[in-house]
């Protein structure tokens, strides 16, 4: 196992868990060429004998207002929490992002580098989001996602339910030439499947755990509208939307930290939103094995 430590100015100590060569340890983390372009490092490497990463240039972390709530840390990464109808990334519009509170937290902390997130979420859809901290192992993290390596599971509520209590959904994805903002099922698109477990039916709704294989854009919202049984307060799948906010939560996320390269697993519990729905329309919320987040409270 290896572990890295940032120092305030920004140079990284590594200490490696056996010897190796350079082209190894580059490989074994996955630094790109790009990466490796803009940072200094030792002509060998040494069992638990640390050594110094130099970045060249890095961009520091911008302090916002807000920041955001952060579930989980180690050196390399972190996983924090999106509100439905927040943005991961700047669009343009100058509006406080999820990546805008992650960095205000890291300036807080006075750490040296701006972190950035591996993946997205719709900005209907609420729940983890991972980010790399550390500039040069940003590839690491990447490939988990481009690999199809990463656990990603659901929360959502529908109206209907599915016909078996576990249903795979297999549709092909592909961008709606007719309407930019959606996606549609068509032969010929990104492979995409989807398995969806009823957790509690009950008052014409239901609600679900899903665990998606491919990851592609919209694809449960597209997969669970197509079989049936779209998503609560969907505005783009479900033509019965009502006023609220999209029954979507990304609730556990399953990845390797490149900290000690060991498997992380982290988990919240049902979103207020959906919990709030659960209890109104569904007869309570289920006993799903973890604490509820707070309801008064929420984010």
């Amino acid at each position: 196992m290896t572990t890295f430590h940032v120092q305030p100015d920004g140079r990284v100590l590594v200490r490696p868990d056996q010897s190796m060569t350079i082209a190894t340890w580059l490989d074994t983390f996955k630094i790109s060429k790009a990466a490796q372009k803009n940072i200094v490092l030792p002509s060998s490497i040494h069992l638990n004998r640390p050594f110094s990463v130099t970045l060249k240039r890095f961009d520091s972390p911008v302090w916002h207002e807000q920041e955001a709530r952060i579930v989980y840390e180690d050196v390399t990464c972190l996983v924090a929490y999106k509100p439905a109808g927040s943005l991961v990334h700047d669009d343009g519009s100058g509006a406080c992002t999820l990546e805008d509170g992650v960095n205000a937290y890291l300036a807080r902390q006075g750490f040296p580098f701006r972190a950035k997130a591996c993946h997205r979420l719709d900005v209907e859809t609420c729940g983890l989001v991972l980010f790399c901290k550390i500039p040069f192992l940003q590839s690491f993290y990447d490939a988990q996602f481009r690999d199809q390596t990463i656990q990603k599971e659901y929360y959502l509520i529908t109206q209907g339910r599915p016909k078996q209590n576990r249903q795979i959904v297999e549709l092909a994805i592909a961008r709606d030439r007719h309407d930019a903002r959606k996606m549609i099922a068509r032969p010929g698109g990104k492979e995409a499947t989807t398995i969806f477990q009823t957790l509690r039916a009950d008052g014409g709704f239901a609600l679900l755990k899903a665990r998606i294989v491919h990851g592609r854009k919209h694809q449960i919202r597209l997969h669970a509208a197509q079989s049936g049984f779209p998503i609560v307060n969907d505005p783009l799948y479900n033509p019965n939307k009502k006023h609220g906010v999209l029954l979507l939560q990304c609730f556990h996320l399953g990845f390797v930290s490149a900290q000690n390269e060991q498997k992380t697993d982290i988990e919240v519990g049902l979103d207020p939103s959906l919990a709030r729905f659960a209890q109104v329309h569904m007869q309570g919320v289920p006993h799903l094995g973890q604490d509820v987040l707070d309801l008064e409270n929420g984010f």
